[in-house]
């Protein structure tokens, strides 16, 4: 058994120095990352804090950097409270086009919300935060007792 152990590892070692003596290695080709084909004033918005139930959107304003023209295919939001909207026909290059993202201000405490714009064969993260403040409550006045 162990001969034949031994046989087996001397087999593997001597092919895979005859295997490394052949040719020459070459180095892994980094992958191409394409250039973005927009650029974008700003990709986080900060609301700050809010009054509850007030309205609260931003509007995302991009430039077309590319040679040709893009087009928003879409806009995808991390949830509910979110509503976006954005530039429908095809923006030229040198040209502006914007994604809005309005939020949904009756939900209390801090929010941290992500928009995927899908533009071209490419997505970008656009983020919104803020924290949406109490309402304050409308309390009666109180009067003391008679008599005190």
């Amino acid at each position: 058994m162990k001969k034949l152990l031994f046989t087996v590892a001397l087999g593997l070692m001597t092919c895979g120095a005859a295997m490394a003596q052949t040719g020459t290695a070459t180095p892994p080709k980094a992958p191409v990352v394409p250039a973005s084909a927009v650029k974008f004033e700003q990709v986080v918005y900060n609301f700050g804090e809010v009054p509850y139930g007030s309205d609260v959107s931003h509007t995302f304003k991009f430039t077309n950097v590319s040679p040709n023209a893009i087009a928003v295919k879409d806009v995808g939001t991390s949830c509910g409270c979110t509503t976006p909207g954005y530039s429908k026909e095809p923006v030229a290059p040198g040209k502006t086009g914007s994604v809005t993202a309005k939020y949904d201000s009756s939900r209390i405490g801090g929010f941290n919300k992500t928009l995927t714009v899908f533009i071209n064969d490419e997505q970008i993260k656009l983020t919104i935060v803020g924290t949406v403040k109490e309402p304050k409550s409308e309390k009666a006045p109180t009067t003391p007792p008679a008599g005190k």
